[in-house]
């Protein structure tokens, strides 16, 4: 195999695994501030920080396709194309951000009916409510950086992204444990100073957007409805499926949280220890989605498959080193985040045993990460979403008789390491059929 495409790769995959990777590095230095707070607030960031990402999931996948338009048009060498894509996310993330702020106090009241100790409940509401208030900043941020991706400049998602988590720790520190003359906000400082690093960054894109005449240039910022139908048919899928995802995980992390609270803070740790793998494989797969976006978009639909798969084998070594890591090293791993409280033996315990699945389907997370990037980038996003329903459905189908008929640790999480296993084989399957070469993601040039 020639790796030809391996040098592109990593020059992109970088600063872009960096960038997705920076919800769940805000989440980790929350955990362990949180950690010298209170054992319930550890507990509670799991479940409520999932839930965050779902629903905000369905709005920054929607918004930050953009990224995909904007390297069509790149490939295709249009530069009209590329500023009119950048400003549909734009335009996507208004209409996001307020849609975000009327529904997130409704669905904040959601955490009382989970079945949780009450204080671990309210810590869930109170983080939920904070972090989705504020959607609309990660959300025109993914549209911002899927512009930039696009057009492959994704050192300065880098710039932004390490401004945004410098931010995010400093403020985490002081709201949360009431240093340097800050309130001391428990839970709720740690969630109002990720949205606040995510205003900054935000603003940061605004300004590099300014720079390169964004805003002045009138004809791209001009609202082409057609387009704009265009583009979510295609986007909304491809929301849906990452919001099916983390519903499914966040279902999940909640019905674990029934068998106690150490295995629910042992599940949630394990699911942010488990970030470090699975969010820089996901930076692969979108710099594998900008090269595929480039190809089609210059007509090379023949060189898609050698992208892949040079991609692919990349993200597989990762994933393999870091399933060693997470195999070798489980106790003292979760031991980080357990805290010094009188649960953390048993965090401890349960964590280590979750480490070990974690380990084993990371193994195929490489192929279910990359793969669902590149039929997503090549415009299969319709047939991903109602795959990907089909088999959360059944999933959540069987997670639910063995929670009525074997509840435990261990049945729970072998059947989500199946359910990994069975969409990574999918994907593999559909990309091979090819039907993505018949998909076109934009309009014909006139």
């Amino acid at each position: 195999m020639r790796f030809n495409h391996v040098p592109r790769l990593l020059k992109l995959a970088g600063p872009m695994i960096l960038s997705s990777s920076a919800i769940t590095l805000m989440q980790i230095v929350d955990a362990v501030v949180l950690s010298r707070h209170s054992g319930a607030a550890v507990a509670a960031i799991g479940p409520s920080g999932m839930a965050v990402i779902l629903f905000q999931g369905f709005l920054f996948g929607t918004a930050g396709y953009a990224g995909t338009f904007v390297a069509h048009s790149h490939g295709r060498g249009d530069r009209h194309g590329v500023l009119s894509s950048a400003w549909l996310g734009i335009y996507t993330s208004l209409a996001a951000g307020l849609l975000a702020l009327a529904i997130a106090w409704p669905l904040a009241q959601l955490f009382h009916l989970a079945g949780h100790e009450p204080l671990v409940a309210r810590y869930e509401s109170s983080y939920f409510l904070i972090c989705m208030a504020g959607s609309f900043f990660p959300v025109v941020g993914s549209a911002f950086g899927g512009w930039l991706s696009g057009i492959g400049r994704p050192v300065l998602v880098t710039a932004v992204t390490f401004i945004s988590i410098f931010v995010n720790a400093l403020l985490a520190w002081g709201l949360v444990l009431g240093e340097w003359g800050l309130p001391r906000l428990g839970i709720s400082g740690a969630a109002l100073a990720t949205v606040l690093a995510q205003a900054v960054a935000a603003a940061l894109y605004v300004a590099v957007f300014a720079r390169a005449h964004g805003f002045s240039d009138a004809p791209a910022r001009r609202l082409d409805w057609i387009e704009l139908k265009r583009f979510l048919i295609l986007a909304m899928p491809l929301g849906l499926r990452i919001s099916g995802e983390l519903a499914a995980w966040t279902i999940f992390l909640v019905v674990v949280g029934r068998l106690g609270t150490a295995e629910l803070a042992a599940s949630s740790i394990a699911f942010r220890i488990n970030g470090t793998a699975f969010f820089p494989a996901l930076g692969l797969g979108q710099a594998a989605g900008v090269l595929v976006g480039h190809a089609r978009g210059a007509g090379e639909d023949d060189d898609v498959p050698g992208i892949t798969a040079q991609s692919l084998l990349v993200c597989e070594v990762w994933m393999l080193a870091m399933a060693v890591l997470f195999a070798t090293a489980s106790a003292p791993l979760i031991a980080f985040f357990a805290g010094d409280g009188p649960e953390s033996a048993r965090i401890v315990a349960a964590g280590a045993l979750i480490m070990k699945f974690v380990a084993f389907y990371c193994l195929f997370d490489a192929a279910n990460v990359m793969i669902g990037c590149i039929l997503a980038s090549a415009g299969d996003t319709h047939w991903v979403a109602r795959t990907f329903m089909f088999c959360t459905g059944a999933f959540l189908t069987l997670l639910w008789l063995v929670v009525r008929h074997a509840p435990g640790l261990v049945a729970e999480w072998t059947l989500a390491t199946a359910f990994v296993f069975a969409t990574a084989v999918i994907w593999s399957l559909r990309f091979r059929a090819g039907a993505w070469r018949k998909i076109n993601v934009l309009r014909e040039s006139t």
